[in-house]
């Protein structure tokens, strides 16, 4: 092989927590770039909070605690929720921008 020998372990966090975490943060990003690149302050502080969150969890993680997979839960229960809020607020700005255009 190329890249290594044998087959890589990955770790059933990185699949059950991580990888959703890394898709969903990318998506709540999208709306933030197809608006001109500005992030608003409640946007800045929903990121950092959500940067604080996974943090937080990580930490858990690595502590092995006991309240680790309720937490995990409603970090994956969030993170689609918040890229879902940011979209629908992506779409408005569009839509009024469309508006504002034609008139």
């Amino acid at each position: 092989m190329i890249v290594a020998p044998a087959e890589l372990a990955v770790a059933p966090a990185l699949l059950a927590v991580d990888l959703p975490v890394m898709v969903a943060v990318a998506v709540a990003c999208l709306p933030v770039f197809f608006t001109g690149a500005r992030v608003a302050r409640w946007e800045g502080l929903l990121f950092l909070l959500l940067y604080v969150a996974y943090t937080v969890y990580l930490i858990r993680r690595a502590g092995g605690h006991a309240a680790l997979g309720d937490y995990g839960a409603a970090l994956l229960l969030t993170l689609p929720l918040v890229a879902l809020t940011l979209a629908i607020l992506a779409w408005r700005h569009w839509r009024n921008d469309s508006v504002d255009g034609d008139a």
